[in-house]
């Protein structure tokens, strides 16, 4: 059965579509520091993750939120998962610009971590999250780690093999 949480067009979507143009525009003028096959690598990871992830713990058998304004899946939910690929173009993109070695990443993972938490924070503020069945925020911290972690390990996976030292 669908569940309406509303029916206009309003700050949810406008936030999405707002956050992906700006996103977007960012990236075309910041200098490069990745080639174009590695940006088009980072973004997919992004919309792959969130989509996987948005599709995992969104349905059945657990339900823990919606997305948007219905339970059923709409147009404004796929830009909202496209809205994903810039963070992690970004996150990769900081990553190779400041270098990190060692316990950094760490650190580096953790305040990525708590970013993202807090634009869900936000993100549940302007109705673009509907919590489920006792979901609690706190949960998506550790998923954040825990992906980013492996973006980082595919990142430098990605290095070797390029430079064929595997």
């Amino acid at each position: 059965m669908e569940k309406i949480y509303e029916r206009a067009f309003d700050a949810n979507e406008w936030f999405v579509l707002a956050n992906l143009l700006l996103s977007l525009i960012l990236i075309w003028k910041l200098p490069k520091k990745l080639s174009g096959l590695e940006t088009a690598v980072h973004l997919t990871i992004g919309v792959f993750i969130g989509m996987f992830f948005d599709h995992t713990i969104s349905i059945r058998p657990w339900d823990f939120y919606d997305v948007n304004d219905t339970s059923n899946y709409q147009i404004i939910d796929l830009v909202s998962y496209i809205m994903y690929g810039p963070y992690s173009y970004f996150f990769i993109y900081l990553y190779v610009k400041l270098n990190l070695k060692g316990y950094m990443n760490i650190l580096y993972v953790t305040i990525w971590s708590i970013v993202a938490v807090l634009i869900e924070w936000f993100s549940v503020k302007l109705g673009i999250f509907h919590y489920e069945k006792g979901y609690q925020m706190a949960w998506s911290f550790p998923i954040y780690a825990f992906v980013q972690t492996l973006q980082i390990m595919f990142y430098k996976i990605s290095l070797k093999m390029e430079k064929g030292t595997e």
